[in-house]
């Protein structure tokens, strides 16, 4: 699962920036916006009669997996899951400049990619990374435009 939030000017603002201590800044920054989309994306919508037993004759329960009823009495379930919003993990590549957010849950792009979730996860309010993209993007941004401020100010 991938998607991606391109600052404009990014290219012109490195060309600015002259010094280790300023770079370092920009990573934090970088880091930081990071840390802010990971707890976002990996956020579950509220439980539905889709993780209770009940009317429905199979359920989902949150941190283990598929559960039913059996018919004496009891329940049997198979233990799948993979906690998905426990796997997310962010990554850096171009040494910080671009931070990498990931899931390695074999069924995350079901739940959470737009070109790939089922609709009855979208129905109970599953948001796809590029939900989240969208909606954080302005977020994103004033990570880094804060630090940049901080910059210009010091000279």
């Amino acid at each position: 699962m991938s998607t991606t939030i391109k600052i404009n000017g990014m290219d012109e603002l490195l060309k600015k920036i002259n010094t280790l201590e300023q770079m370092d800044g920009v990573k934090n920054a970088m880091r930081a916006a990071a840390l802010h989309v990971k707890g976002k994306i990996a956020e579950y919508p509220p439980e539905s009669e889709a993780n209770r037993p009940g009317r429905i004759p199979s359920w989902y329960e949150r941190g283990w997996g598929t559960k039913w009823n059996l018919a004496g009495g009891g329940t049997g379930g198979i233990k799948t899951s993979e906690t998905l919003g426990r796997r997310w993990t962010i990554g850096k590549r171009d040494n910080g400049l671009t931070q990498v957010i990931g899931n390695n849950a074999s069924y995350g792009p079901q739940v959470q990619d737009e070109r790939n979730q089922a609709p009855f996860h979208k129905r109970r309010g599953w948001k796809t990374i590029q939900d989240v993209a969208k909606e954080e993007t302005d977020e994103v941004l004033k990570f880094i435009k804060d630090e940049v401020e901080k910059i210009l100010e010091r000279g």
